[in-house]
């Protein structure tokens, strides 16, 4: 088994996501600490549906949740070969690879949101969009003032822009080209040229802190490659920000890479199901599917008997 760990962004998280986590003892030891790390209280904003989808908590929320169960992973003896994530999910992936630990991600985590705040128009959000040829999908945002964000597929893909244009244009794509249309519970328009500005500043705070060796490589979303060094880790981070994500060549550089399995440390399922569609015939399993940590780990454990 070469095991591909993905780590999921934003519009992934429940009110439930903590709760659960905080009662396997094989996870506790490795979240609490992040959690104290938090500037908000952790319990309190997950469990509200209005503060848990906030830019400036889902972010280290997301980040939080991926590296303690990705650690505790670790912990148990299962050997990882590859990391990559979705996203703000980019960041947990370096906690997974060990290329960052884990309380520096968290804290990079709540600069990333901060800065991505404070250089957002007001009013942009995202909304994907499933059942459209990426090449329509360029010139309907195009002639609207959007952007394409993250191509997921051929087609499948999310657009970023005004959130009054985002509903405008929904139900003629859903009637003019049959498309399956969802607005995405974030309220940036992330990797858009609309937060360069984030970029820069964020550029500096990684360039602040200390690296570490690599473990594995980091596949970065911007477009597949391993990452392997401080160097290439900072710009792919910062220019992910404000620059398109192709998840689809992530996706497709990991099988290359060799990934055998793959393995979404959470929240949710939303990437799992992508590997599901993209390589059937893979194995491909979300903490969240499973009723307990101990049932990834048997599962996880079968793929390399």
């Amino acid at each position: 088994m070469s095991l591909c760990i993905m780590c999921p962004g934003q519009g992934s998280q429940t009110t439930d996501m903590l709760t659960r986590l905080l009662a396997d003892p094989l996870i506790v030891p490795h979240l609490q600490p992040l959690l104290s790390a938090l500037p908000f209280d952790p319990l309190a904003v997950s469990q509200n549906p209005a503060e848990c989808f906030a830019n400036a908590n889902a972010q280290p929320l997301i980040v939080v949740a991926g590296s303690a169960v990705s650690q505790a992973l670790k912990s148990q003896g299962i050997a990882i070969g590859l990391s990559a994530g979705y996203s703000i999910g980019e960041l947990t992936a370096h906690a997974v690879a060990g290329s960052l630990l884990p309380l520096d991600a968290v804290h990079l985590a709540v600069q990333r949101a901060q800065h991505m705040d404070k250089a957002a128009p007001q009013a942009h959000g995202m909304m994907a969009v499933k059942g459209v040829r990426l090449e329509q999908l360029h010139d309907i945002a195009q002639e609207n003032g959007l952007a394409v964000a993250i191509v997921n597929d051929d087609q499948h893909a999310v657009l970023a822009g005004r959130t009054a244009i985002l509903k405008s244009i929904c139900k003629n794509l859903e009637s003019e080209y049959g498309a399956h249309v969802v607005h995405v519970n974030v309220q940036v328009p992330s990797h858009t040229a609309w937060l360069k500005a984030a970029t820069t500043a964020f550029r500096e705070a990684l360039e602040n802190t200390i690296w570490n060796t690599f473990e594995c490589p980091v596949l970065s979303a911007l477009d597949g490659s391993p990452v392997e060094t401080q160097a290439h880790a900072v710009d792919c981070l910062a220019r992910q920000i404000s620059e398109p994500l192709q998840w689809a060549r992530t996706l497709d550089l990991s099988s290359e890479m060799g990934a055998t399995t793959y393995f979404e440390v959470g929240p949710g399922n939303t990437l799992t199901r992508m590997v599901r569609e993209r390589f059937p015939n893979v194995p491909a399993r979300a903490l969240s599917e499973f009723q307990t940590f101990e049932g990834a780990l048997h599962w996880l454990r079968s793929q390399n008997p």
